[in-house]
């Protein structure tokens, strides 16, 4: 069981999974004040900000290892739901997603495609130390189609792909979508010939993931 740190203010929660942050550094750029990476022991400080101005910025936070709570303020899921393709990283998730079936607890969150993340389904920075290479390109196909709203779903498949059900739009590294989907297999393995969909090689490479 991971622990998850929690720091309290008069207004706001802070919550932070550490096993999750993928040094995006939006926090300590943003908030540096907040965000003290240079201190031993607890290192944020909700007070020291407007409550208001906090909270937007953690929602900036990809991985979802930052969030908060809020009496009167909760964070929304965008109404169209968005996975995008990280050059040579993560799938970026902001959604309104279940993952398994499971509601979470933030509508962000960044899952593992190079296959050797320690806390798979997400992302845990492996990427960066086994130097996985994609260019987070995916080819235009119906990028204008409308889409509609709802829940998609993201299942990781036993030793095998992410199977989302449920309508979303698949963006590439740049940010643009290039398929408004409501099925899709994605590679979580790293090896597919075709990423950031699924070929089916994880079974030829003798991939391993519940």
């Amino acid at each position: 069981m991971r622990k998850v740190q929690k720091y309290e203010a008069k207004e706001i929660t802070v919550y932070f999974d550490a096993a999750r942050c993928i040094h995006a550094g939006k926090c300590v750029h943003g908030l540096p004040h907040v965000f003290q990476t240079d201190v031993k022991g607890p290192w944020i400080y909700p007070g020291a900000a407007d409550v208001n101005s906090l909270a937007r910025l953690i929602e900036t936070c990809p991985s979802g290892a930052l969030r908060y709570e809020m009496r009167n303020n909760t964070e929304q899921a965008p109404a169209i739901n968005t996975i995008s393709v990280e050059k040579d990283g993560p799938l970026t998730i902001h959604a309104n997603y279940t993952l398994d079936a499971m509601k979470p607890d933030s509508p962000r969150t960044t899952l593992c495609r190079c296959g050797n993340s320690k806390i798979k389904p997400y992302c845990d920075g492996s990427h960066a130390e086994i130097q996985f290479t994609d260019s987070g390109e995916v080819a235009a196909f119906n990028p204008n189609e409308k889409q509609e709203t709802g829940n998609v779903d993201i299942k990781p498949l036993k030793d095998g792909p992410l199977y989302l059900v449920g309508p979303h739009h698949l963006c590439d590294a740049h940010g643009c979508t290039a398929r408004v989907c409501t099925t899709s297999a994605l590679c979580r393995c790293g090896a597919s010939k075709n990423k950031p969909w699924c070929d089916g090689t994880h079974t030829s490479i003798g991939f391993k993931s519940e």
